[in-house]
This record gives C-alpha cells, structure tokens and sequence, in this order.
C-alpha cells in the first residue's frame, strides 16, 4: 500500500540495466532526507513507427489517450498521483512518456518536475526541467545539467556506512585492505586484452601484496573460456576470491565495490568506471600491450584522466606510489549541488 504521508518520486523504467542505474542515481540524489516514496513504472514497448507519430503528435493528440499507448493504466489505478513531484527517467526511449506525463499531471493541477538523463533526439528541451547530460558543449545552458560522470546507483550520501555493510556481509575486518577486480569482456570495437595479460597480473598482485584480499568478478558477457582460465590458475592462491558470474555466482558486484580500497576495471564499459568513480577510491584501468579502445572509450578516459580521477594500470610500470596522486571528489555532493542550482535558478 502507498505511504499517503510521502510525496512521491516517480521512476519511469523501459527496463535496461544502464538506464535503470542512472535513473536510481537521480532518485537518490533528490531523495537523500528520504522525504519521498519512490514508485517505479515501467513503459510499454512500442514501434519505432508507433513512436514516430506519436512523437510527430506530442502537441496534438489527446495525452489521456497517448498515456495509454505509452503505459499500462492499470499501474496508475491504486496510486496518487496528487503526490507525484518529480518525474525522473533514463535514456531516449523515455524521453517521450516523461514529457508526456508532465504536460498530463499539469493539465489536472499537479506541477510536477521532470527530469531526465539522455540525449534529445529531437524532442524539445523545454519539455524537461533538468536533463543530466556529459556533453560539456551543453554546460551552462538550461535546462541541462553538465556533468563529465552521470548519476548511476553507487552514488552514495553513506559511502563509509555502505562501506561497512559491505565488508560485513563478505566476512572483512575494517582493516583488511581489498581490491576489486571488474572484468568485463572485448567487444566489436575494444578489446580487455588476453586471457594470459590478466591472470600475469593478477598472481603478480596476489604475491606481492600477499597480506590484501582480492576479489575478481567477471560479468555476463565475461566468455565461459576465459573464467575457466582464471580458475584454473587463481584457485591456488588463499588471498584470491573469483565471483564467476558464468557459473552462476550472485554475489553483488556493488558490494564488492563499496568494500572495497581500490577497484581495477577492466576497460570495456565506461559505466562500470562511471560506477567506480562514485565511491571516493582509487580507480585503475586495466591497460595491455593488447588492449584496444575505440575514439569514444579513448576520449572518456582521456578526460578522467586528466581529471586525476582515474590512472592506467600498465603491470611493466605500476607503482603502489601512484595512489597518492589521485584527485577525489564527492561526486554526490556536486550533482546534488548542481540540480538544486538548476531549480532555484529556475524559480522550481
């Protein structure tokens, strides 16, 4: 049953994992008092051609009738929507069911905000409130709010208490240093390097900091062949723990994060990095004489880089030294500070 007490936060979801992380970050970043109730719709999949008209009739069609297109009603029957004062959602195929519900709630005097983190493809920025973006050519133009990193669902207000949490469900003293180890996998355009370039490194690990814990999770896309090598090889060492996610391991990944000092990345998904950022640790990419990035993924960590918030783990040339040189920011902390600018300015 709805807490009627809470004004409520509505998520709107087309179910991906990558969307669904940047909307839960927004959640939290407006729900850090815990004032609100935070309510989670999912929309319907249509046509790209059903999209298109409906798109091409934003301003004409009736929006009862559009909301009926673009969501299942039903999901609306036992909630209030009165209480409804923010809108939030990730990714294009929400764009339009998040204007929609905006100009909706207004016409039945509900001023909700809406918010929103993706790229236009053409819809109008006046539609939105706030849109999260990384493209720094939008900065200082409202109502975007540039940020190099977007909200995703390791931000955190609690990082030492989420720290604690984690290192107590994996059975970790408060003084055991733990890396974490992201492998993720190559793709048509990048490359993580061999099977053989991270197992070297990781026994190299494993031996000379024989007294640290590490726990190396792959992830679904992780090939089946590759975690058997890591197993064969990484089950002699008692510092080593392997989350195989082939084989069925559920252990959560954010947990192995949170817990965390310092966390390695495989270079493959600048969301898993964007993850990493947000927890106030040293981040490292992995970087072999095989690994490939495209100009995209080269240009992201160029930025970080220079930014200080991430360096490149190179095995011939790694210094523990280097730690010292990272540049933490709070990065909570800045986009809360960023979307209340955004509102104030805005008389929101």
């Amino acid at each position: 049953m709805q807490d009627l007490q809470k004004p409520m936060i509505l998520a709107i979801t087309d179910g991906r994992p990558g969307h669904e992380t940047q909307t839960q970050g927004i959640c939290t970043i407006l729900n850090r008092d815990q004032k609100y109730l935070v309510e989670y719709i999912k929309i319907k999949t249509i046509s790209k051609f059903k999209k298109k008209i409906l798109m091409w009739g934003f301003k004409f069609f009736s929006k009862s009738w559009m909301l009926g297109q673009i969501f299942d009603l039903d999901e609306f029957e036992d909630m209030d929507i009165d209480s409804i004062e923010y809108i939030v959602s990730a990714g294009g195929d929400t764009l339009l069911a998040n204007a929609l519900l905006k100009v909706y709630l207004s016409s039945v005097d509900v001023p909700a905000k809406n918010i929103i983190a993706t790229s236009l493809r053409g819809m109008p920025a006046s539609a939105f409130d706030a849109v999260f973006t990384i493209d720094e050519n939008k900065a200082g133009q409202s109502p975007f709010i540039y940020y190099p990193i977007a909200p995703n669902k390791l931000l955190s207000f609690n990082l030492d208490k989420d720290e604690q949490g984690a290192r107590q469900k994996l059975n970790l003293k408060s003084g055991t240093g733990v890396w974490s180890v992201l492998i993720g996998a190559d793709s048509h355009d990048v490359s993580i390097g061999s099977v053989e370039d991270w197992i070297i490194m990781l026994e190299n690990l494993a031996q000379n900091f024989s007294a640290d814990e590490f726990f190396i999770s792959t992830s679904r896309r992780t090939p089946k062949l590759f975690e058997q090598a890591l197993k064969n090889v990484l089950k002699q060492y008692k510092n080593v723990h392997l989350i195989l996610v082939g084989e069925g391991d559920k252990t959560p990944v954010k947990d192995l994060m949170y817990a965390a000092n310092i966390i390695i990345c495989s270079p493959d998904s600048t969301s898993m990095v964007s993850e990493s950022l947000m927890l106030q640790k040293p981040v490292l990419i992995a970087h072999f004489a095989g690994t490939r990035l495209n100009s995209e993924f080269e240009k992201y960590y160029a930025d970080k880089k220079n930014r200080g918030w991430i360096k490149f783990y190179s095995p011939e040339h790694f210094d523990i030294q280097i730690l010292n040189d990272f540049k933490y920011e709070y990065h909570a902390i800045k986009l809360e500070e960023l979307i209340k600018a955004q509102f104030e300015s805005n008389n929101l």
